[in-house]
């Protein structure tokens, strides 16, 4: 796997350097550790089959943009409700030509209007508030439109082996409350899981990963992390990958 803290930085070019190419020239849409074991992953196998993918949380098209590297067939599927980020995500599906669609919605286990937090850093917004000072300051405070990942998904029915990727921040367990008919339509879901939650009522990894088991999905890897590298050292959120096994 190249992780940071398994490989030095150096090994893990010369493992992956088309990936490393990639994080070069587009700094701000690539994460090294995660591109590159997607892409491993796709050669090995471990990742297959796959007809779509779904990208709820996208912020300006990260995800969508790796996504589309490893697997530049397939159509996306980028969920970002904050109207902002939700604008630069559509210049990107534009100038990278990605195909499938952007939606300008949170997801929710129910059809709502809810506040929705703007923190300094946009990675961060959230539908819950941060009791942390990691998130930054609120900006500002939206109201956006909620809905449920079932509620857009039957409008595809021809998606029967999706990829799914949540980074929601916290609000983990509502998205997979609303997704239950869809999930069964997923082979993979990559989900960014915290091991100290930093939003009030958040999900902890424990949650997400027994919620998961209950789902029907088993966790298989781990894609990428990020540790406290100022004080413990210790794990404070991985992408975690689950595969269906029932």
């Amino acid at each position: 796997m190249f992780l940071d803290n398994l490989l030095p930085n150096f090994t893990a070019v010369i493992a992956a350097p088309l990936c490393f190419v990639k994080r070069v020239r587009f700094p701000t849409m690539v994460s090294f550790g995660l591109l590159a074991n997607l892409s491993k992953m796709r050669d090995k196998n471990v990742i297959s089959k796959i007809d779509s993918i779904w990208d709820i949380g996208a912020n300006h098209g990260q995800f969508a943009f790796m996504a589309h590297s490893v697997w530049p067939a397939l159509p996306i599927y980028s969920f970002e409700p904050d109207p902002n980020s939700y604008h630069k995500l559509q210049e990107n599906f534009k100038k990278f030509s990605f195909t499938g669609k952007t939606f300008c919605y949170a997801l929710s286990d129910k059809v709502e209007s809810k506040q929705f937090y703007c923190y300094d850093d946009n990675v961060n917004n959230s539908l819950l508030e941060s009791n942390s000072h990691v998130s930054g300051a609120v900006n500002e405070f939206r109201t956006v439109d909620c809905t449920t990942l079932d509620s857009v998904a039957r409008n595809y029915p021809e998606v029967t082996s999706a990829f799914l990727k949540l980074d929601v921040q916290g609000f983990e367990l509502a998205v997979l409350a609303g997704s239950t008919i869809f999930l069964k339509q997923c082979l993979y879901v990559q989900i960014e899981v915290s091991f100290s939650p930093t939003y009030i009522g958040g999900a902890h990894a424990g949650e997400i990963i027994l919620a998961m088991r209950q789902y029907g999905f088993e966790c298989i890897d781990i894609l990428d992390l990020l540790r406290d590298k100022v004080k413990s050292n210790k794990i404070i959120e991985a992408d975690l990958l689950f595969k269906r096994c029932n």
